[in-house]
Formats: structure tokens, sequence, C-alpha cells
């Protein structure tokens, strides 16, 4: 089977693509390329609509299984057919929003010595063992404002494996051990000198589009861990 074509990858503001399907299942597609993201690194999937024929097709789910992208739907669309997906943009803009905030955050409260971050979602940054107090809660509140403000641009590039220096970074080495070894090539998204990681997902951008914190508070669990629980400002 071939790969999916990920349109996304470079072009996250793409709302709609024409495409072929290449494999179909029980309500499932296989496109020979796709703008929609599917669920992974903590983002949830895209959601979206498929027109075949004129007929309106709900996309409820994508999922990527090894190199193909699986587009779970309303019904049955049958191999070879020519498509034309839209994304449900302003969904896709939220978790875009959010997955940039959630990498700016880690950045801030990682160059004031947090600690490793064991767990992100798009509302809160687990860290342990970790030293965070209300204190540095601040600091990073006060920080995220004027980044935002600033309007930094938020850039993706790519490199080699060999290439990348995660330096004595803890997470970062233990996150590219579980990248394949067949993997050589790695997309990097950086926010100017305040966040930089590997990651696949979509991003606004520059911080303009992130938004304000609404909400920024920490709270202490045993042996050490610290939630940081997070909400943007709508804009």
């Amino acid at each position: 089977m071939e790969d999916s074509l990920l349109l996304y990858t470079d072009n996250p503001e793409l709302k709609e693509f024409d495409a072929v399907v290449t494999r179909t299942g029980p309500k499932f597609v296989v496109l020979d390329r796709t703008g929609f993201y599917p669920e992974g690194g903590g983002q949830p999937s895209d959601t979206g609509k498929l027109i075949v024929n004129g007929d309106e097709v709900r996309v409820i789910k994508v999922m990527k299984r090894g190199k193909q992208v699986f587009h779970y739907l309303s019904q049955d669309v049958a191999i070879g057919e020519k498509v034309h997906g839209f994304i449900d943009w302003d969904t896709r803009f939220r978790y875009m929003r959010l997955h940039s905030g959630e990498h700016l955050l880690t950045g801030l409260f990682e160059a004031l010595g947090s600690g490793p971050k064991v767990f992100s979602s798009f509302s809160q940054l687990d860290f342990k063992p970790s030293d965070i107090d209300e204190e540095m809660v601040e600091t990073v509140r006060k920080r995220f404002n004027e980044v935002i403000e600033l309007d930094v641009p938020v850039e993706v590039y790519y490199t080699s494996r060999e290439d990348l220096d995660v330096g004595d970074d803890e997470r970062k080495q233990s996150f590219l051990v579980k990248i394949p070894n067949n993997v050589e090539t790695l997309r990097m998204v950086r926010i100017g000198a305040f966040a930089e990681t590997f990651c696949m997902g979509t991003h606004v951008k520059s911080t303009g589009d992130i938004g304000k914190l609404k909400v920024l508070r920490m709270e202490s669990k045993k042996k050490r861990k610290k939630i940081v629980y997070f909400e943007l400002e709508d804009i």
C-alpha cells in the first residue's frame, strides 16, 4: 500500500483539498493525500467532511496506522472515488492554538528549572520531580503573555537525527529514543528563543494567534509531582 501524503505537515492552514480513495473498509477510507490531522502526540484528530459525487460524508475521526491515514466516516465510500475534503476549521484552529501554547508553556517552565515534564495535554502539564512554586507560575504567566504580545514566529524546520543536539535534556533524550531508528529526518517546531522540540502536530504561524492565558494554576502532588493547569483566552 502506498503512503498517504500528509498535506498538514507543511501547510497547517489548509482548509480543503482534493484526493483519491486508495483503500476502503466498513465506513473508512485511506486517501492518497490528506489535510486531516490524525490523532496523535496528545492532539485529537481533525473532523470535517468529504464531498463524494456531490454527496456529503462526515469525517468522524482520523487515525494514522503505519504510514497510512485512516478516515472514519458516516457512510461507506468506494475505492477509486475522487473526493474533496473540508476540515472543520474552528476545531482545527483551536487545537493549533492549544498545541502551540502547550509548547510555549513547557519551554518557559523548563527555562526556569521546572524539572522534567512527564505528561502534557491541552489543559495541563505534569512535572516530576519538580520544584515549581507559585512564584515560578506567576513569572511564567507574565512571560507567556509578553511573548504573545511580541507575536513571535512559530517556525517548522527539518533536521537529521545526527545533527540534533538535545544536550542534557532527559525528556528530549527519552523522546528521541522512542522515535524509530529508520526515521532519519525529524520535524522540529521552534518558538523564537522560548521553546523548541520535535513535533508532528499542527501549529499557528505566530504567538499572537495563541492568545493570552485565562488560567494558569499549580497543584502539588506526592513525590514532588507538580501539575500546572492552563486555559487560553478566546480570540
